[in-house]
């Protein structure tokens, strides 16, 4: 969906997870394993964000985005979902 005016910076980064295990059984030593899980952020606003960000995206034209009534965001999009498809059952 589309809104007049929302401003978009996105963010890519890396997190480093430390998992540690504990033994089942007697005389075993923990297991610790780091991993790096790649995360997104994308934070929107529509007041203006910092403009020299690298992410940063500038509102679409107004040309290009229609306007929407409330009823119309509250219906279901379609698309995966219930029903409608082949499955079990």
């Amino acid at each position: 969906r589309r809104l007049k005016g929302l401003h978009q910076i996105t963010t890519l980064k890396n997190q480093d997870v430390v998992d540690e295990f504990e033994p089942l059984e007697e005389g075993l030593e923990k297991v610790t394993e780091t991993r790096s899980l790649a995360c997104i952020i994308i934070k929107l606003s529509k007041d203006s964000l910092d403009t020299a960000d690298i992410g940063y995206q500038a509102p679409l034209d107004e040309s290009l985005v229609k306007e929407a009534d409330p009823e119309e965001l509250m219906r279901p999009r379609g698309g995966k979902g219930e029903g409608g498809g082949k499955g079990k059952g």
